[in-house]
């Protein structure tokens, strides 16, 4: 399936979404807008951003308490309210003139009625795109929810990335262990694999025991046999690295421009629980990330 209708989801406080961020966002769509090859056979379809603005709800004890509190929380909300017009405008400026489809709208809600809001949303979208700030626990929290409740794929990046992020994804990298949530993750990622140039799929070695992992050479075969540039390869992963380390090392060794792997968490004591690639990712991307569960 061609990914067309991408979720935007745009944070307004305490810090609003850099702008940069939302110029990566409408690049990578306008990128998606173009045909798979330079035939002209395909006519251009193009991608809708349904972008979504959250005007954080400022409330006693939420962020702040004391016997100021009533002049700073009205202070607060109206900084919270001028953010997310900011933002819209922000965003309908640059998408202005582009050649993807658009629609923004703001929604006022508290944090938590904001997570519920997002994941709904996201379920009625192909994908969302999320800007994460690094070593940020809400945006982490989002991303989290994105992944394991939405039902849909999930592609985040750095806001503030150390080095340009790329704008199509040539070299696809895929991180396998034979999993159900790395084979959903290839299965989301087909429209992002069917136009890179190489598609590179490891395991790492002396992580964990993965008898499965060897379908990835099989996975690789399929993949070519439908036209993909696709290898694989198991990488030993030494005692100095975690296997966080391990894939970001991975991934900048080869130049590439998107990983795609599954997102891995479980219950325990009430507590979710995050894989460590899983957690890793989500604190600090190496780059474009896409999540699947």
């Amino acid at each position: 399936m061609a990914i067309r209708d991408v979720f935007f989801p745009l944070l307004n406080y305490p810090e609003p979404t850099d702008a940069a961020a939302i110029d990566t966002v409408v690049d990578l769509a306008e990128n998606l807008s173009k045909p798979c090859d330079n035939s002209g056979t395909h006519r251009q379809i193009r991608t809708r951003i349904s972008a979504l603005v959250l005007e954080t709800e400022i409330e006693a004890g939420l962020y702040f308490e004391g016997a100021h509190a009533g002049e700073f929380l009205a202070t607060e909300a109206r900084k919270s309210a001028a953010n997310a017009k900011e933002l819209a405008n922000t965003f309908e400026k640059i998408a202005m003139d582009r050649p993807v489809l658009t629609k923004c709208r703001i929604e006022q809600r508290n944090p938590y009625e904001s997570l519920r809001l997002l994941v709904e949303e996201a379920r009625i979208h192909h994908m969302t795109v999320l800007p994460v700030r690094r070593d940020d626990s809400y945006h982490q929290d989002i991303a989290e929810r994105l992944i394991f409740e939405s039902g849909r794929p999930v592609l985040i990046f750095p806001e503030r990335p150390v080095r340009r992020l790329a704008t199509s994804f040539a070299n696809v990298a895929v991180a396998w262990d034979g999993s159900r949530p790395a084979a959903r993750a290839v299965g989301d990622a087909m429209a992002f694999l069917r136009r890179a140039s190489h598609v590179r799929i490891f395991s790492a070695t002396d992580d964990k025991p993965m008898p499965s992992a060897a379908r990835g050479r099989e996975i690789a075969q399929q993949l070519t046999s439908e036209g993909v540039d696709a290898i694989y390869e198991e990488v030993k992963k030494t005692d100095r690295h975690t296997i966080g380390s391990f894939i970001e090392n991975y991934v900048a060794d080869h130049n590439c421009d998107l990983l795609v792997m599954g997102a891995y968490g479980h219950s325990k004591l009430r507590e979710f629980i995050l894989g460590g690639a899983t957690r890793s990712v989500l604190m600090n991307p190496p780059g474009w990330v896409m999540l699947s569960h």
